[in-house]
């Protein structure tokens, strides 16, 4: 959804006038993508030790260099660029549709810097949360009922175990741990 109610191809550092390294100009219309990388263990270590930090020590500027989603690889620039802005397009235009069924208007820049960021809810959601969050209710149930077969066939494992380790712990000295069972992963046949 687009960030406060704004196309997110037009949102980028107008939030607070400070640059964020945004990713959507450099893959819709092939703007330079520069960062700064802020080394704060070294930062740390200078002040631990004394050293005198001045503004700018401990950060290095970088270009980055974004590599092609998989799905555009054969395309060239110009069509990966078009394929990003259409996203773009869509996304922008899924959250508006969004909005206008829910009848909600989103909040804005302002709006959002305006709020304290570390105010609590008044009433605060106390429900449970979900075992599995899924995109719908299929894929849902296909988990949990995935789920409640491990768990039936886990627990049929450990009563055998605990069955035949009467059996085993005597192959043992007193006082011995035995060792621990070996992790037991995905068989060969159920991965392919």
């Amino acid at each position: 959804m687009p960030c406060a109610g704004r196309s997110r191809a037009t949102w980028g550092s107008s939030l607070t006038g400070r640059r964020f390294l945004d990713c959507i100009a450099a893959l819709t219309h092939g703007d330079r993508l520069h960062g700064t990388w802020h080394d704060r263990s070294a930062e740390y270590r200078a002040r631990a030790v004394g050293e005198e930090i001045k503004p700018g020590d401990f950060t290095t500027s970088y270009d980055v260099k974004l590599t092609p989603l998989p799905c555009v690889l054969d395309k060239s620039v110009d069509q990966q660029q078009a394929h990003y802005r259409r996203a773009v397009r869509e996304i922008d235009a899924a959250a508006a549709a969004a909005n206008k069924d829910k009848k909600r208007t989103p909040l804005g820049v302002q709006a959002i810097l305006d709020q304290n960021p570390h105010h609590r809810p008044d009433a605060p959601d106390r429900s449970p949360a979900p075992l599995v969050h899924a995109h719908d209710d299929e894929k849902r149930d296909e988990y949990l009922h995935a789920y409640r077969v491990f768990v039936i066939n886990f627990r049929s494992g450990v009563d055998s175990m605990k069955a035949k380790a009467k059996q085993i712990i005597d192959m043992f000295p007193d006082w011995a741990f035995p060792p621990a069972l070996p992790f037991r992963a995905l068989a060969p046949h159920a991965a392919a």
